[in-house]
């Protein structure tokens, strides 16, 4: 059983710091009027990383509809994402259930806005490599 997933991945991923820095609006069902919130831990073109606090029952394979994304710095989209659930991690220990999820379609404008989130945080990253380098 191959476990590395970076060699399985096709997309840049970036990682988020906190629970706080970018997070998610999404509801089971397509039209519905309750939203729930996440947090988004890591993010792609293909897919994200979902932290989700509340008494949820996702299973993989389940279909939920994001809503709106937004990053500490302003709204990434505010399209309808349909996306699916690839795997779940749930303990009774922790207080979140994680889901991984992959995008089903990707609207034009949300994707380039995820792509500049996404460069603008490579950036970052590579600033803050090129302060704590050793000279």
């Amino acid at each position: 059983m191959q476990t590395d997933f970076a060699e399985r991945r096709r997309h840049i991923r970036v990682y988020f710091d906190a629970t706080e820095e970018m997070g998610c609006e999404f509801s089971n069902v397509a039209g519905a009027t309750k939203m729930s919130r996440a947090s988004v831990l890591d993010l792609s073109l293909g897919g994200l990383h979902l932290s989700v606090i509340g008494d949820f029952n996702f299973a993989i394979g389940d279909r939920i509809l994001l809503t709106r994304l937004r990053h500490r710095t302003g709204l990434v989209s505010e399209e309808e994402i349909p996306v699916v659930i690839r795997w779940v991690f749930a303990q009774a220990e922790f207080s979140r259930l994680y889901l991984g999820c992959q995008f089903l379609e990707l609207p034009e404008e949300s994707r380039g806005n995820i792509a500049n989130l996404i460069s603008v945080k490579l950036l970052e990253s590579s600033a803050a490599r090129s302060v704590f380098a050793p000279k």
